[in-house]
């Protein structure tokens, strides 16, 4: 009786541990603690063809038609949260300068190469979504421009509108202004000359394009005082005297079939790891101290992933968390490896909630 009191016990400390654990808040992305991503997660190419126009002295008083060209750009950059990241953005065409009242056209050709900083509004004053089909971002930074030999340093800013087409592909509107020497087409009155352009343009992201929320420290500390708390219910219950003594009577039962039945358990993963979070780690402690007060007990562990990624990336990710997982049972628990037996499945469909399909399910064989 006392030993299943205490297996309730435990069961409980890990539902309620994993419950507050996966509590979502409605926080603001700038108030959200994310997951430092792997250095080659979230990066991304984009190709924008549009037209720009220049302005500088006599630009007024040519035709505006007769001032737009072609315009082409080619940026490489990285997300590092939901609402910051870089690009190095290449561009470049030609560009028409006036004289003599507009009547003389100077057809130039130029480059030009800058570093942005990148802003996504909506995904920092709103609350962050993976799947958010439309955002905002302002972006502003420094570089260079060259007509022949002659080079000029450049600031730039500008706004991009960003419509999510696919896991991989986004559409992309952006207007763009570009200030420059004075005299790198044309010398006199205006103090420096500008060149403003819009284009539209597709991004393509390499793997994974998703951020994973982390756990903040007051969350962390809650969870450490609940855990305190409750193994203090669980020592206390522990070291109290039986009020009645019961004799059970052990009778041998065949054990040609076995029969598999799960615990309310599961050991939960973040995207794309086999590492064991601390908030976790309680579950297998629990377990394990559990087989100790039981030697007869044998289990069976499950290694399962989400649905992202492709079916051979997601059979390994779930044999690394099976392995993990009885790496600790065994090495850092002293469980008996003859005592665990190992499975895995990849892709799992348990949980309508796909984050939580990212575990090792834990089932007890009788």
């Amino acid at each position: 009786m006392k030993k299943n009191i205490l297996f309730a016990l435990m069961i409980m400390l890990h539902i309620s541990t994993f419950a507050q654990y996966n509590q979502e808040k409605n926080l603001p992305g700038y108030k959200t603690s994310f997951e430092t991503n792997n250095f080659w997660d979230n990066w991304f190419v984009s190709l924008n063809l549009g037209a720009q126009t220049l302005y500088a002295e006599g630009s007024t008083d040519a035709k505006f038609g007769d001032r737009l060209t072609f315009m082409p750009a080619l940026s490489v950059g990285k997300w590092f949260t939901p609402w910051w990241g870089v690009r190095v953005q290449g561009l470049g065409g030609a560009l028409h300068g006036f004289q003599n009242n507009g009547k003389t056209m100077l057809h130039k050709h130029y480059g030009a190469v800058h570093g942005d900083f990148m802003f996504g509004l909506l995904n920092f004053f709103g609350q962050y979504k993976e799947n958010r089909c439309f955002d905002l971002v302002p972006f502003a930074g420094i570089g260079g421009a060259f007509i022949g030999s002659d080079q000029s340093f450049t600031i730039n800013a500008g706004i991009q509108a960003r419509f999510r087409l696919s896991q991989r592909f986004d559409l992309n509107l952006e207007y763009s202004g570009i200030i420059l020497d004075d005299d790198l087409v044309t010398r006199g009155g205006f103090p420096n000359d500008g060149i403003t352009g819009l284009s539209v343009g597709v991004t393509f992201r390499f793997k994974n394009r998703s951020f994973q929320k982390a756990v903040s420290q007051k969350q962390y500390a809650e969870l450490q005082d609940l855990t305190k708390a409750q193994q203090a219910q669980i020592k206390e219950l522990l070291s109290r005297t039986p009020d009645t003594i019961v004799k059970v009577v052990k009778q041998e039962v065949p054990t040609t079939n076995v029969e598999f039945k799960a615990l309310p358990t599961t050991i939960n993963f973040a995207f794309n790891s086999s590492k064991i979070d601390p908030t976790q780690e309680i579950g297998v402690y629990n377990l394990a101290q559990f087989m100790k007060a039981n030697p007869d007990v044998r289990i069976r562990i499950t290694g399962y992933a989400d649905k992202r990624g492709t079916q051979k990336a997601n059979m390994t990710i779930s044999e690394r968390r099976v392995n993990a997982v009885a790496d600790m049972f065994i090495n850092k628990y002293g469980i008996n490896k003859n005592r665990i037996v190992t499975d895995h499945k990849g892709v799992s469909s348990r949980y309508d909630k796909d984050e939580w399909n990212r575990c090792v399910l834990v089932e007890i064989i009788k």
